[in-house]
């Protein structure tokens, strides 16, 4: 998923306007799929969670042969392990953030 998303992300003339294409034609709105960065907490969960949410764009932009992307298609087992990897880390990120004081409580 990952790579992927680096795929898209930087590939403005041939794979980022199919990405819009995918995401307009299942009627959802067209977003870019959020990288996950070592350094920045969460951004694991927000990208899985993200790419759960577009499954359907996903799949769809992966099964163009034209775009060079099958490798990147995910069978139903590896989208089961995705959603199930997605609730870890909602349950994970809950988790963390009851604990961590925020502004309100800073002041």
């Amino acid at each position: 998923v990952h790579k992927l998303a680096f795929k898209i992300i930087h590939s403005m003339t041939i794979i980022l306007p199919a990405w819009d294409a995918a995401c307009k034609e299942v009627g959802m709105g067209v977003r870019r799929i959020p990288r996950d960065v070592l350094t920045h907490w969460n951004s694991t969960f927000d990208m899985v969670s993200f790419v759960v949410e577009y499954r359907t764009p996903v799949d769809a932009l992966t099964d163009k042969r034209h775009l060079g992307l099958a490798a990147y298609a995910l069978d139903e087992h590896e989208w089961l392990v995705l959603g199930q990897l997605c609730k870890i880390l909602k349950d994970a990120t809950l988790f963390f953030l009851r604990g961590m004081p925020n502004l309100a409580m800073v002041i």
